[in-house]
């Protein structure tokens, strides 16, 4: 059917107008708008896979360090000449087995003392290795100070920029940061796999975009109110609203538009999963638990918040692999999750931390509730290739306090966290 004969059946050349602006406009700006929010998400998810890459790299040399020599890290200044130990093993000059590694994973590795570059396998325009060259003093701060693991992507080295990540090598005791260790890759390489995939991504994208335009155009007048109420979803999701429904008459029909419908519908249920939602345990993710807890607040609604974390996680990751640690986060996602309906809501906050929210609850009552959830944590046994683990964790809870801000409230049961876990982990502290 041609174009015209829409116009005939109407009998107006404004409603054939209205209709394209209708189906096409919002169509298109749609499209621009999932293209930005593609490219954005799919550079942010690169860059966490580098990150996460790199991390491993570093509990792998870790590891081999621990395997190949006994002993704590140490240092011995001599003559203004820094000497790395293993134990009694002197490991200054000594790269083959980070050198192997950085052939394996094509991975660059700095080992530090302190602030000083004691082993690399980065070097120099003339080939040297960059041996007791200082760290930069902002990561020298957020890792050994701190001891805490940061993920960088614009570190300079020499005259070279790198995607790096950072982790602090503690003593046997795990009281003191002797030094750290640094996993580096070119920025280069991570800007052309970025910038390839953004590419490819928006040229699927605009193609999706103008082949679904063309079938529109084509459409009769007979299904100008299908198209109608299918272009009114689509605005309610491109605005936001992951809650809108589609009308049932749509989602009903057998042909392309009833398709359409339903892959649209899909559409929503994909983009509120991966808004609302945690990939790994299908809970709430922080984002929008944070957005729910600001709903919560400008509804006046009283909330308590609990901090919880697994005790010894790392163990599991270490000693059986990540897959085991998948199962252990999935496991205590679900215990918790259960436990929270009626109460609230649980959500994962990261990692291996968890928030619980609790409506309408005062902080004794929900520390009550808490502790019931850890009981149901310590009978919980998780299964990982024909092996059951059992698992703890550690809670803060702290009633919200209406004067102070949202985050300010979440440090005082994260300050909670931190007193369980001081005091033996396997427990609430709480009002």
């Amino acid at each position: 059917m041609k174009f015209v004969h829409i116009k005939q059946i109407k009998g107006s050349r404004s409603l054939y107008g209205s209709f394209l602006y209708i189906a096409l406009f919002p169509l298109f700006l749609f499209g621009i708008v999932m293209m930005i929010y593609s490219s954005y998400t799919l550079t942010r998810n690169i860059q966490e896979e580098v990150s996460n890459n790199l991390r491993n790299v570093g509990v792998a040399v870790l590891a081999a360090y621990e395997a190949a020599y006994q002993g704590d890290y140490n240092v011995i200044i001599v003559d203004g000449r820094v000497e790395f130990y293993k134990g009694n093993t002197l490991l200054s000059g000594d790269n083959a087995l980070i050198d192997d590694i950085r052939n394996d994973t094509g991975v660059d590795i700095s080992i530090f003392f302190y602030d000083t570059r004691v082993l690399t396998t980065i070097t120099d325009a003339e080939g040297n290795r960059m041996i007791n060259k200082g760290a930069n003093t902002t990561i020298l701060n957020t890792v050994v100070n701190n001891r805490t693991d940061c993920f960088y992507n614009n570190v300079l080295i020499g005259d070279k920029r790198y995607f790096a990540y950072y982790m602090p090598i503690m003593s046997w005791d795990g009281l003191t940061c002797l030094g750290m260790i640094g996993m580096a890759t070119p920025a280069e390489n991570v800007t052309h796999m970025v910038r390839s995939s953004v590419i490819r991504n928006l040229l699927i994208m605009m193609l999706a975009m103008f082949i679904t335009a063309w079938f529109i155009l084509h459409f009769t007048s007979g299904l100008i109110d299908i198209i109608r109420k299918i272009m009114v979803f689509l605005t309610e999701i491109s605005g936001g609203n992951l809650s809108a429904e589609l009308d049932p008459k749509v989602i009903s029909r057998p042909d392309e538009l009833g398709e359409m419908g339903r892959l649209t519908n899909k559409l929503r249920a994909s983009l509120r999963k991966l808004i609302e939602r945690d990939a790994l345990t299908e809970i709430y993710n922080r984002r929008y638990c944070y957005r729910k807890l600001e709903d919560m607040i400008d509804k006046a609604v009283p909330y308590t918040l609990a901090v919880g974390d697994i005790d010894f996680f790392k163990h599991f990751n270490d000693e059986f692999g990540h897959d085991c640690g998948d199962a252990v986060l999935v496991e205590v996602a679900h215990t918790l999750n259960d436990n929270m309906r009626g109460n609230g809501f649980a959500a994962r906050w990261g990692g291996e931390e968890f928030l619980l929210v609790f409506e309408n609850i005062s902080g004794m009552a929900a520390t009550l509730v808490t502790e019931r959830i850890l009981d149901d944590v310590r009978q919980k046994l998780v299964e990982h290739e024909g092996k059951f683990h059992s698992v703890t964790m550690s809670f803060g809870v702290a009633q919200a306090d209406p004067l102070l801000s949202l985050d300010a409230n979440i440090d005082v049961a994260d300050q909670r966290l931190y007193q369980a876990k001081e005091g033996g982990r396997n427990r609430v502290v709480g009002e």
